[in-house]
């Protein structure tokens, strides 16, 4: 698994149900890779790797070349991981940033030099993959130290303690398996909340509004403004900003939207717990990752009937 490049903004689900992480089971794993103690040391060291890696292909990519120092972008996420003083101040962060990154792929480095726009770029990447962290119950079990480590090496394409390809396997294995654990312990604490239903197939929904209209079938279009957020409660899809609605056929999603869809009626707002087996499953797609239980809020604007 690999971190997205470029902060997602970290918000709290609106009906404040987050897992309780201290409670999820112990993950264990296979006898650690020789050079490291014990296996929290490798999944860090293993984790900064992954994600210093990615770095390294984005940075160094056609789009990017010569725009960025990664020497400061490193600099900057090993200052913020290890909790360094800063040379810039993290409020500084978005402003320094805006008057670096103009229009069409352009920098301006009159205002700011690309030192201290990609020192700001690291300290946004850092506290980027501390709230992954955060979000998936690890980051009191971090080795920070290898965590760095392993990052620094990612990031200069250094494979001399652990290849990228096992490095990718450990880190995807590790974090499916969070998920999973995740999504499940979310699922039994949510089902016991007032106002929740649960369907035969496992999903589940509230109702927040209930519209008068017809509802959909499988072949019929939806028009619809949605959006998609992790259970920790980011968010990584949304119409809502554009306001421009998104328009789906039943048939043409994944089971969770084709069933939820045809409980609902125009004019309807429903919020959908998604299990991973009625989303992207054990393969998962793009930012969502394989096993993920996803949150949907789903406002059923209009209901096309398909004519044959």
């Amino acid at each position: 698994m690999r971190f997205l490049i470029i902060s997602l903004l970290f918000g709290l689900i609106a009906c404040g149900n987050e897992p309780e992480q201290d409670n999820l089971p112990t993950i264990t794993s296979e006898t650690p890779t020789q050079g490291f103690d014990n296996f929290d040391q490798k999944i860090s060291y293993c984790i900064g790797f992954d994600n210093g890696f990615a770095i390294n292909q984005v940075y160094n990519g056609p789009r990017t070349t010569g725009k960025f120092s990664i020497v400061d972008l490193e600099a900057g996420m090993l200052d913020y991981l290890g909790d360094e003083e800063l040379r810039i101040d993290l409020f500084e962060v978005d402003s320094i940033l805006n008057l670096y990154l103009g229009e069409n792929g352009t920098i301006n480095s009159d205002l700011v030099s690309m030192s201290d726009a990609s020192y700001a770029l690291g300290l946004m990447e850092g506290e980027s993959l501390v709230r992954t962290l955060v979000a998936k119950g690890i980051d009191q079990k971090t080795d920070v130290a290898q965590l760095q480590k392993g990052l620094s090496n990612g990031i200069r394409n250094n494979e001399t303690v652990v290849k990228i390809s096992e490095v990718q396997k450990e880190v995807s294995t590790y974090f499916a398996d969070i998920n999973k654990q995740m999504g499940i312990q979310f699922l039994e604490n949510n089902a016991k909340r007032e106002g929740i239903m649960v369907t035969e197939s496992g999903l589940q929904y509230e109702i927040f509004e209930k519209g008068s209209g017809i509802q959909p079938y499988i072949t019929d279009s939806c028009v619809v403004h949605y959006t998609g957020r992790f259970i920790d409660g980011r968010e990584f899809e949304s119409t809502i900003p554009s306001g421009q609605p998104a328009g789906f056929t039943p048939m043409g999603v994944i089971k969770g939207w084709q069933e939820g869809l045809q409980l609902m009626r125009e004019g309807s707002s429903y919020r959908f717990y998604v299990p991973y087996e009625l989303a992207y499953g054990e393969q998962g797609s793009g930012p969502i990752e394989p096993y993920s239980t996803l949150v949907f809020d789903i406002d059923l604007i209009r209901v096309i009937r398909f004519e044959g």
